[in-house]
């Protein structure tokens, strides 16, 4: 009786495994079938997986179903010193799609736990990101316009390289960033090699950027409304400033007087001149038309620079698709910056243009404790402007 029950347990675990076999067979024969039909389902499946690492979600999956990179630290040749970067990439010998990002002033380091992740998620999605790390503009909290060439050259360095697809090579920039990487696209040596950009809470017009911080105003279509300017936007906006004085005493008692709020003596404040008089005006603060009035009357060479860095200048030498994407609540960079971009690109009949606005970050960075349907509404944004973006690299 045992052995006649026994076997029949064999026999119905030994159908049962057959039949699951058969069953996992004919799956994988349909996901198969599927992505080969359907080309667009890998990048929807990739997306998915992009977007769930990437959130403050509690399940992770993207690292069950695809291969754990490498992360390289390299340098490239730079007119001053020699450039520094981190490149993921998944080491298997397959040329890929690859991007350059650049996460502009304040940026956080390189072992960041946000940037690490996402430098893994994006090679883990089918890209080789290269971060160009800046010493001026990450570690000293400046607007470096030289930045701009150096861009530029990191973007022919990562072209080179032997694991990238030449023809396919994008940009990213976040912030600061966002708007530097759109200068650089639009240089004549790289414009026909940038496959697409994507910037994310970048600045329109530096010069206009500056009148809002000076003036505690932000720009949100012709209204002008109330700001309370964030103070690592305002700790760099001081910087630049004092940096324009001409001489090391201004600059000292300018650092002292906005740096570190310390007494400065009345007689300290009636012996600046120039521009570093002007400098000071700005930053005590005052009124969006005596802020431009003020910003005017700086320096030419600050000026110029200003504009340099300025994406305002550069849209008529796009010949890139464009993805920008800006979160509604930026407290560093306001949300009325992209805004004026994208009316702008979009008056010039730009149609290779995709514009996202969300509501799940915290300036550049996922968002905590949200709420379940804000954070839905976020991902599906976010999935769908990423889906462009992964589609690239398939």
């Amino acid at each position: 009786m045992l052995k006649r029950l026994g076997s029949a347990i064999i026999r119905f675990f030994g159908r049962l495994a057959y039949r699951i076999y058969i069953l996992a067979g004919l799956l994988l024969v349909t996901v198969v079938v599927l992505f080969t039909v359907f080309p667009q389902l890998p990048t929807g499946f990739h997306t998915a997986l992009f977007v769930t690492q990437v959130l403050n979600v509690p399940v992770k999956p993207q690292a069950w179903f695809t291969q754990a990179p490498v992360r390289e630290e390299i340098t490239y040749e730079r007119p001053d010193q020699l450039g520094q970067a981190d490149v993921y990439h998944i080491p298997d010998g397959k040329r890929r799609a690859a991007l350059l990002v650049f996460l502009g002033a304040n940026a956080a380091g390189r072992d960041d736990r946000d940037v690490v992740n996402f430098g893994n998620a994006l090679a883990r999605a089918g890209y080789v990101p290269m971060f160009s790390w800046s010493p001026t503009m990450g570690l000293q909290n400046n607007v470096d316009p030289a930045e701009v060439e150096n861009l530029v050259l990191a973007f022919q360095h990562l072209r080179g390289l032997e694991y990238v697809d030449p023809d396919r090579v994008g940009m990213a920039g976040f912030s600061v960033g966002g708007s530097f990487v759109m200068v650089a696209a639009s240089d004549p040596r790289i414009r026909d090699d940038v496959h697409f950009v994507n910037a994310f809470g970048a600045y329109y017009d530096a010069r206009d950027f500056f009148v809002q911080i000076a003036s505690n105003t932000k720009r949100s279509g012709d209204r002008v409304e109330p700001w309370d300017v964030d103070r690592l936007t305002r700790r760099v906006f001081v910087n630049e400033l004092i940096e324009v004085a001409p001489t090391e005493q201004e600059r000292n008692v300018l650092t002292r007087r906005f740096v570190d709020n310390a007494e400065v003596s009345q007689a300290e404040v009636d012996g600046l001149d120039g521009a570093a008089k002007l400098s000071r005006r700005l930053l005590d603060g005052t009124d969006p038309a005596e802020a431009e009035l003020l910003l005017n009357q700086m320096p030419s060479d600050f000026l110029k620079e200003l504009d340099g860095i300025s994406p305002s200048n550069h849209i008529e030498n796009y010949n890139n698709r464009l993805l920008i994407m800006h979160d509604v609540g930026d407290p560093l960079i306001p949300v009325g910056e992209s805004r004026r971009l994208v009316e702008t690109l979009r008056s010039q009949g730009r149609q290779d243009l995709r514009y996202t606005e969300t509501e799940i970050f915290e300036h550049v960075r996922p968002g905590a404790d949200l709420q379940l349907w804000p954070l839905i509404k976020g991902a599906s944004k976010l999935y769908a402007h990423m889906y462009g973006v992964l589609r690239m690299a398939a």
